[in-house]
């Protein structure tokens, strides 16, 4: 889903069902990363996530464009993950350690919640290729070699790697000045 459209954006600060219904699956595994980061309970932090978006719609929060949409989320996600913690008195410790995070987040962290972001969009990006191109691509994901991918797929490795190749044209164009930011969180 493309955020950036001001159309959705729009339809997105008006409730419409199916944009709200394309928002929660496209942020909510990426949320729940995030979450499990500072809690480390599935549990609690699918519920926290699901209390994000409850009150997000319940809200008034209108957004200009995706990215003020995406620090509202990952900021009220952190937020409600670290007040679970001080109101159950849980683990002291992390609790000091996210409060500090919070007046300075290292470069690590940073890293971590820019790298969920990538995947995040990619594999959104992943879920817009043709069936074949697609499967071509997770396949080499997961560290199949092109000539492997061929024989599973019956194809020629010419014909992998042309898709291979289409598929990250696509996703370059996709992300344009992303592209590099990309590439550097996988090579």
């Amino acid at each position: 889903m493309e955020f950036g459209d001001a159309k959705l954006v729009y339809r997105l600060n008006h409730k419409d069902d199916k944009v709200w219904e394309e928002l929660f699956n496209s942020y909510y595994e990426s949320l729940c990363n995030h979450a499990y980061r500072i809690l480390l309970d599935e549990s609690v932090t699918e519920d926290i996530v699901q209390e994000v978006f409850v009150k997000l719609w319940d809200g008034r929060a209108v957004f200009e464009n995706e990215k003020a949409l995406t620090v509202y989320l990952y900021r009220s996600v952190t937020n409600n993950a670290l007040k679970y913690l001080r109101d159950r008195d849980v683990e002291e410790v992390r609790l000091k350690l996210w409060s500090e995070v919070e007046q300075e987040m290292t470069e690590e962290d940073f890293s971590s919640v820019v790298r969920e972001e990538v995947l995040r969009k990619l594999r959104e990006l992943i879920e817009l290729l043709p069936e074949e191109r697609k499967k071509i691509i997770l396949m080499s994901m997961e560290g199949m070699s092109g000539e492997e991918i061929a024989t599973q797929l019956g194809v020629t490795i010419h014909t992998v790697k042309q898709q291979k190749y289409r598929a990250y044209k696509f996703i370059k164009e996709q992300l344009g000045s992303y592209w590099s930011v990309a590439m550097i969180f996988f090579l």
